[in-house]
């Protein structure tokens, strides 16, 4: 992380651009059949990068999971659930009526991209030791896009990558998730409670209503899950600007949906499944079992 800390472009984004021009200079070379030393070849690369791979981030999905080691339970009931969302919701509520010109509109983030990855950083800072901040605006931030993809840190380079296209209110957010994985914190769900605690708790209003805002939105989808009568209740009871601010998030990524995005979707559930994530892509909403059961709901 310390390596490319100081350069002030996303270092792993550039290295994936040169490694898939590589690539498809050598498919369009490409002569059937493989000789028996280029397949090797390619089968050392490939090993290569799956050592490098294990040995520099890795290792992180096998740790002690978080729920193990701050002793918090995974399931709840619907009680629970519901009673910790209304809760999310009177707070969301009252967050976005203080922040935002009117109640009846998204709340406006009024921070540029460098702005915000430096309260990311000092909102992280409140909670867990980060010595040198490694976060960047994703080179790749359009293709992220159409991928569906709000960030990803990078295994090779540690940076945090973060997609600059999407709503600030959840860039703020993806800020500190980002940088949770540079932690440590490998499972997706382990990350969304690092970045939502840390949003919570953080000093600056904009970044307080962001976790509120995801955190509500996570639960609000177990939710309707489990009751889809209390779910619409729910609904009503959110502002209008609340209620707005989704549906902005929504159409962003709306806008890029395109026949591809499934198969993105697919190979990532897969890539996580293959690495200690029995749930895949579902994982990120195991989250709220977090957030019920953690020192956030006390």
């Amino acid at each position: 992380m310390t390596l490319s800390s100081w350069i002030p472009f996303s270092v792993g984004d550039l290295l994936y651009i040169i490694v898939v021009l590589y690539l498809l200079r050598k498919l369009i070379s490409f002569r059937f059949p493989l000789r028996w030393s280029s397949t090797l070849k390619v089968l050392g690369l490939m090993a290569l990068f799956i050592f490098i791979f294990h040995v520099q981030w890795g290792y992180n999905y096998h740790k002690t999971p978080i729920a193990v080691t701050l002793n918090i339970k995974a399931d709840y009931s619907t009680s629970d659930l519901v009673g910790y969302t209304h809760k999310l919701i009177e707070e969301t509520n009252t967050l976005h009526g203080h922040l935002s010109e009117s109640d009846s509109t998204a709340l406006v983030v009024p921070y540029s991209k460098d702005e915000i990855f430096d309260i990311a950083v000092h909102t992280i800072r409140k909670t867990h030791p980060y010595p040198v901040a490694s976060i960047k605006g994703s080179l790749l931030s359009f293709p992220l896009s159409y991928m569906g993809y709000g960030g990803y840190l990078n295994p090779f380079t540690l940076e945090a990558q973060v997609n600059t296209l999407q709503p600030k209110v959840r860039l703020l957010t993806t800020s500190v998730h980002e940088i949770a994985h540079q932690l440590g914190y490998a499972a997706e769900e382990e990350a969304n409670y690092i970045a939502i605690q840390a949003a919570v708790l953080s000093e600056d209003p904009y970044m307080q209503y962001a976790g509120h805002s995801l955190a509500l939105q996570y639960c609000l989808s177990e939710v309707r899950k489990r009751d889809a009568k209390q779910y619409k209740a729910m609904v009503a009871s959110l502002q209008q600007g609340v209620m707005a601010q989704f549906q902005e998030i929504a159409a962003f990524w709306t806008s890029y949906q395109n026949p591809f995005e499934p198969l993105f979707k697919k190979s990532y559930d897969s890539y996580l499944k293959a690495n200690n994530q029995t749930e895949g892509i579902k994982s990120y909403n195991l989250v709220v079992g977090l957030l019920l059961n953690g020192t956030l709901n006390k």
